[in-house]
């Protein structure tokens, strides 16, 4: 045995063993090679067969199950035009009756000096991974149909609760009482205003930032009943989004901080400004609320008035420390001022 005899036969062990299925033409396209793989593939490994039997010799099937014509499987047309012809889907109808799926790429072999020596098919079976892909899909689906089911459970549920606060409010003589359901009807829509727009953007849960701040502020004002006609603005990077766990201690702290505007800030006056500023690329790294209401009382410390009667103070400080956030106040020269810093690792 020569050298060269040497190199073929081990070539042709080597390719034997591979677990990717290997068919080899010569440059007419008859079929000169299959290895194990292939053969194990396809149940059959039929010799000397050309472009035009492939399909029914080996029978090959399109993935909606239409025959494949001969002519237009990878492996013809790369014999025909020199193709390179990658991640190609059909199905094989073996003879033992199963049916396989398989996905294979086509490529002409070319020798040092440019010359056609023929072509080669490299496949491997995709049943397996297909029949997971599609299990995958199925509890995909399912998975959905019961987040759609929780969704609207939970909306309604809110809503309901809402109905319930607003009807005990309209109950209730105490001006103080009425005043504080009110309150706690705020609390309430500001989740349920964040499930909303959670909801409709589940995919990656976050909210936009911006879009979200505005519609809030509206539902707010719409809300609470005050004298003076106020007007909000929100100004924030288009595309600057909140997620999930930073969107609803921001949207209570935020909902405590109108709440308060409205109920102390523009008293006596015909009309009132409330601006929310949000800085950050993607997502909220700060967010600025002010007033230019009455201001706060002279020496004001947040931390004395958390330890008083007000809940909303409270709630502010406390959801302050949820998120490791830095909350500074002050004078919005003329009125109230309120920066929230996060951290940059949220």
């Amino acid at each position: 045995m020569d050298q060269t005899d040497g190199a073929s036969e081990l070539l042709l062990a080597a390719l034997a063993q591979l677990a990717e299925g290997v068919i080899i033409t010569a440059p007419d396209g008859e079929i000169l090679y299959v290895n194990e793989a292939a053969h194990r593939i396809h149940g059959v490994a039929e010799l000397g067969v050309g472009t035009a039997d492939y399909s029914e010799t080996y029978s090959l099937f399109r993935e909606d199950g239409t025959p494949y014509p001969s002519e237009e499987l990878p492996l013809a047309r790369t014999v025909h035009t020199g193709a390179v012809i990658e991640d190609t889907r059909w199905l094989i109808h073996r003879p033992d009756g199963s049916e396989v799926a398989a996905v294979g790429t086509s490529k002409p072999v070319v020798a040092a000096d440019d010359t056609r020596l023929g072509s080669v098919l490299t496949l491997r079976d995709e049943t397996e991974a297909q029949r997971q892909r599609a299990a995958l899909d199925q509890a995909m689906e399912t998975q959905q149909i019961l987040l759609h089911e929780v969704n609207h459970r939970v909306a309604n549920s809110l809503g309901l609760l809402i109905s319930l606060v607003r009807f005990q409010a309209r109950t209730v003589q105490d001006e103080a009482a009425r005043r504080a359901l009110a309150q706690v009807e705020g609390r309430i829509r500001v989740m349920a205003t964040i499930h909303t727009a959670l909801y409709r953007n589940s995919e990656d849960a976050t909210v936009e930032a911006g879009s979200y701040f505005r519609s809030m502020a509206d539902d707010v004002l719409r809300a609470f009943s005050c004298d003076a006609a106020v007007e909000v603005s929100c100004e924030a990077p288009e595309g600057c989004t909140l997620p999930l766990n930073i969107a609803i201690p921001i949207a209570l702290m935020v909902n405590e901080m109108m709440t308060n505007s409205l109920k102390y800030a523009f008293e006596g006056r015909p009309e009132g400004r409330i601006t929310i500023e949000i800085d950050g690329e993607r997502t909220v790294e700060r967010l600025v609320y002010s007033d230019n209401g009455v201001g706060l009382p002279e020496n004001y410390d947040l931390a004395s008035a958390a330890r008083g009667s007000g809940v909303g103070t409270t709630i502010i400080t406390t959801l302050t420390r949820q998120l490791h956030a830095e909350l500074i106040v002050g004078d919005a020269g003329p009125g109230a001022r309120f920066e929230i810093r996060l951290p940059a690792a949220v």
